[in-house]
């Protein structure tokens, strides 16, 4: 794995919807026959969650290759709730470096923890999380989606 210096990490913008939904739609396309509907992060309206300014990309090219959206918890904890990288960009370190980025904006604004799910069958995100220092919660039903829960404390 090689982390690209040429990759810029940015907020996303409103002309950047459209991008992020198909990024996010080809990202979690595999995962649809598995769990028997479109992962949740495939249904969002990607324009009003960019409005809130907590949607970032990384792009390469003019072409927006991850994006990660977080928003703070009633606690005081910071929410991952979509991460997706673009499968030309995939292996190349980008998963991380968004991750990385969005628990410093986190620390920055004073969260002491975030948090994250990612469903029970995509084993990926199940490798990456731990991997990163993510520990596992508890497991369970939400939203009509099975669903492992982690978090990190910063």
């Amino acid at each position: 794995m090689t982390e690209d210096v040429d990759i810029l990490l940015r907020r996303a913008e409103g002309t950047d919807a459209d991008a992020i939904t198909d990024l996010v739609g080809a990202a979690f396309a595999p995962y649809t026959p598995l769990i028997g509907k479109p992962p949740a992060p495939a249904l969002y309206d990607y324009a009003p969650l960019i409005e809130t300014g907590r949607v970032r990309v990384a792009i390469s090219a003019g072409q927006i290759l991850g994006v990660i959206y977080t928003y703070p918890e009633d606690d005081g904890g910071v929410m991952l709730d979509v991460l997706a990288v673009s499968e030309a960009a995939r292996g190349r370190g980008l998963a991380m470096r968004l991750i990385s980025e969005a628990e410093a904006r986190a620390r920055r604004d004073g969260a002491a923890v975030m948090r994250v799910y990612t469903n029970a069958v995509m084993v990926a995100p199940q490798r990456l999380y731990p991997k990163l220092g993510y520990t596992e919660t508890h497991r369970g039903e939400s939203d009509g989606y099975d669903r492992i829960h982690y978090e990190k404390r910063l």
